[in-house]
């Protein structure tokens, strides 16, 4: 039997959207830094955090694509493999003899300043009998003997030896240890939506419900290659508020400026690209090539950008349809000057073909401007390419009767 078992293909998925899940948390914990902080990935822990007084969160993500019956992500049930694993790698983490930490009183020096979050999609459980036991213990409604005598029924009610082996990691220490860990121990369950959670974040910093979609798409694949590029060359993927506001701040301060941002859509190009009206306008003054794909799909793709955008600022209510018409009478009055000069008197002097090129050459140099703001030549281009499509303008003195 040849190919990819079913169960290693899933595998394959679980792992891909953990470690995408694991790299949202810590986009949103960068969004969230505050003056003196720093975050990394993949260093000190999943995600870590660093806080100007010292202190340090250690993140341990879990993400399932298990679902209930409801549809929603199955819960972090009280036995979970998830739960205890990262329980048990903080414990090995808190003695750990690599880092100096074989002492008690080094252990405790190691606890007052670091504190420990497991992070999942997974759903909280009212019926998950550790949590809430440690909610009890974190509240003064328990005992830290009740709370262990909690975790050693636990234990006593799997035979499943892995996570017996999880649960005596945590048995093990040492009694001040154990119980200011416990302290020092939270969750947050529950966070399925982590892309949501970043783009509310950028909200957040005031940016416009319009733009931020905007923010997002530029700081997330910005932040991405910088990560690529920092972990190829051996480094550590660590930033700090000063670093994060130096490399991305830019992108909020665009959003937030007022000046209109141009997207780059997915053009749909048509079937047939050599159908355009504004195709054949160009074609029958020997600008490009009848069979030029190349320059039918540049062309094209400018001239969709040009709609597609102007679409969506009208949408967005960053332009109105008057802005629109203000930049289509000043392009039309632009080809017009033009149009009148190689054609003095509506009539051909020499070569028709090398004058309406001449027209074309002119306009593609011209910058169209929208709402008080001008637009790259490219897009430009596309503009007068619309409206040589529909069409309003033309290149030969009888473009109405041909193309209309």
């Amino acid at each position: 039997m040849s190919g990819q078992l079913r169960v290693d293909t899933t595998s394959a998925e679980d792992k891909s959207i953990g470690f995408d899940y694991q790299y949202y948390y810590f986009l949103n914990e960068l969004l969230n830094l505050k003056a003196g902080q720093t975050a990394g990935l993949e260093v000190l822990d999943d995600v870590h955090v660093e806080r100007a007084d010292g202190t340090r969160l250690l993140v341990q993500l879990k993400h399932t694509v298990q679902t209930s019956a409801q549809g929603s992500p199955i819960n972090l049930t009280t036995l979970d493999g998830d739960l205890w694993k990262s329980i048990s790698n903080w414990c090995k983490l808190i003695i750990d003899p690599a880092d100096g930490r074989t002492s008690i009183s080094s252990q405790l020096a190691f606890l007052k300043e670091t504190s420990f979050l497991l992070a999942s999609n997974k759903s909280e459980n009212d019926k998950n009998a550790f949590l809430t036991s440690l909610n009890a213990f974190k509240s003064s409604g328990k005992s830290y003997a009740e709370l262990v005598a909690d975790i050693v029924s636990l234990r006593g009610s799997t035979r499943d030896i892995t996570i017996q082996g999880y649960v005596d990691d945590v048995l093990a220490l040492d009694r001040g240890v154990s119980e200011r860990f416990f302290q020092n121990l939270s969750f947050a369950l529950g966070k399925n939506e982590i892309i949501d959670l970043c783009k509310t974040s950028i909200a957040e910093k005031q940016i416009h419900l319009s733009r931020i979609d905007d923010v997002f798409n530029a700081v997330d694949s910005e932040v991405r290659q910088n990560s690529f590029v920092t972990v190829k060359a051996g480094g550590k993927i660590i930033l700090s508020f000063d670093e994060f506001n130096q490399k991305y701040r830019r992108h909020f301060d665009k959003a937030r400026s007022g000046t209109l941002l141009f997207r780059q859509f997915p053009p749909l190009l048509p079937e047939n690209l050599s159908e355009q009206t504004f195709i054949k306008q160009l074609v029958d003054i020997d600008d490009i090539a009848a069979d030029n794909t190349e320059f039918h799909t540049k062309f094209t793709t400018r001239r969709l950008h040009f709609r597609d955008n102007l679409e969506r600022l009208i949408q967005d209510g960053d332009i109105t349809q008057s802005d629109v018409d203000d930049l289509e009478d000043e392009a039309a009055t632009m080809w017009e000057g033009k149009f009148l000069e190689v054609y003095p008197g509506l009539r051909v002097c020499g070569d028709e073909g090398a004058s309406a090129r001449a027209i074309v050459g002119h306009l593609r140099q011209r910058r169209l401007s929208l709402a008080s703001q001008e637009l790259p030549i490219p897009m430009s281009n596309g503009g007068f390419y619309d409206l040589s499509d529909r069409p309003v303008i033309g290149w030969l003195t009888n473009w109405k009767d041909r193309y209309k």
